[in-house]
């Protein structure tokens, strides 16, 4: 919860900035869709909290009505024992009890006999505290969770207040955009384009590589017929590309880091999803993202989430320089850098700077676009990246 409040303070600051400029634009509808994203998953988030709440106050209101039955049960027994002791047993009929043995053997049983049943009043009356203590701690954990209950309320009360505020602001400035329809239009096609040239060059150089793997896969082969283990096809991932095992190794490593690997920016928020959405204002029009597109601050640097080597560096106009960084039998790619910081065949490290990124003027945004490929298929980044 605390991640997804920062997040929003964070979008909140870049749209403050965006706000001072008037004029409206995508950049600051892309922000508050974001905005709008982070408190979604944060009522979500709440109401999920309030849920495990209610099931614990029913399962401590039970344990509750548990205990308060044993607790009467048990001064009920001990009420008894003590009539009954009492009535036989006075302080008065102890002493006859003791004296009116038939030997000092039979008198030390007797007494040790009263021993005993003192000492099992002592245990009752003990075993009743303590059921009284645990009792009354149930009580105090029913109330801490009932406050707890009622906090997470007036959370989600004023997080809903605000959700309705910002999706009325972003209907607003969605208004004031349609107004510039035919402009939308036309760059909404230009970018739909764009990403086509990008994910066909991105194909082509994959496809070479894995072509490439199987060359030296086989050369590999026919010079050493006896032991193919040096290159071999790894069953568990890709049967399409032949890896090596230090190959299958680091492709192992990135798997087993899915949901963990670093932002490819300091600071930043997701403002294009991967997969096909609706255009953010024009109707009937969907856009198609094979990657996730990141807003970060002017001047930022595209950083690697993972180690690898780089097999590729290319410029398109309309996505600007582009990296493709291998992982064994993953790809990431990174897009829209202005500034190239590294080069073909280079080892890189996670979080190594790839180069500055670009600033759209007309839409006021720096991003970087970041697409993650398992061999010839995409996957969704977000699934990948820490705090998703």
């Amino acid at each position: 919860m605390k991640k997804l409040q920062d997040e929003i303070k964070t979008i909140e600051g870049v749209i403050k900035n965006i706000d001072s400029k008037k004029e409206k634009n995508m950049g600051e509808i892309l922000s508050l869709q974001a905005k709008i994203r982070s408190r979604e998953k944060l009522i979500k988030n709440i109401s999920n909290q309030v849920s495990d709440l209610d099931e614990t106050i029913a399962q401590t209101e039970g344990d509750i009505e548990d205990k308060q039955t044993q607790v009467e049960k048990m001064k009920a027994d001990y009420a008894s024992m003590l009539r009954k002791t009492y009535q036989n047993l006075s302080v008065q009929n102890q002493a006859a009890f003791i004296l009116s043995s038939t030997s000092f053997y039979d008198a030390l049983v007797r007494y040790n006999y009263l021993l005993k049943v003192a000492e099992y009043r002592r245990e009752q009356a003990k075993a009743i505290q303590k059921a009284i203590g645990e009792l009354q701690d149930k009580k105090d954990d029913l109330q801490q969770s009932k406050d707890q209950k009622m906090s997470l309320l007036q959370q989600q009360t004023a997080q809903k207040g605000s959700l309705e505020k910002e999706k009325k602001e972003k209907d607003a400035a969605v208004a004031v955009l349609q107004e510039k329809e035919k402009k939308l239009m036309a760059a909404a096609v230009e970018k739909n384009k764009a990403a086509q040239q990008l994910n066909k060059k991105i194909q082509n150089i994959i496809e070479e590589e894995i072509k490439q793997a199987k060359k030296k896969a086989e050369e590999q082969a026919k010079k050493n017929k006896s032991n193919t283990t040096s290159v071999s096809v790894s069953k568990k991932t890709n049967e399409t590309m032949p890896l090596s095992p230090a190959e299958q190794a680091l492709s192992k490593d990135f798997s087993s880091n899915k949901g963990k690997l670093p932002w490819p920016v300091e600071r930043g928020h997701v403002i294009g999803q991967f997969g096909k959405h609706p255009h953010a204002v024009l109707k009937g029009v969907m856009v198609e993202n094979n990657g996730v597109d990141i807003k970060t601050v002017s001047g930022a640097d595209a950083k690697a989430v993972f180690g690898g080597t780089v097999v590729s560096v290319f410029f398109l106009p309309t996505t600007q320089n582009c990296v493709i960084v291998k992982h064994g039998e993953y790809f990431t790619v990174y897009s829209n850098i202005e500034t190239v910081a590294v080069k073909t065949n280079q080892t890189i490290g996670v979080k190594q700077s790839l180069g500055s990124l670009h600033t759209d003027k007309n839409e006021d945004v720096t991003k970087v676009h970041l697409e993650i490929w398992k061999g010839k298929d995409k996957m969704d980044p977000e699934q990948w990246l820490a705090g998703n």
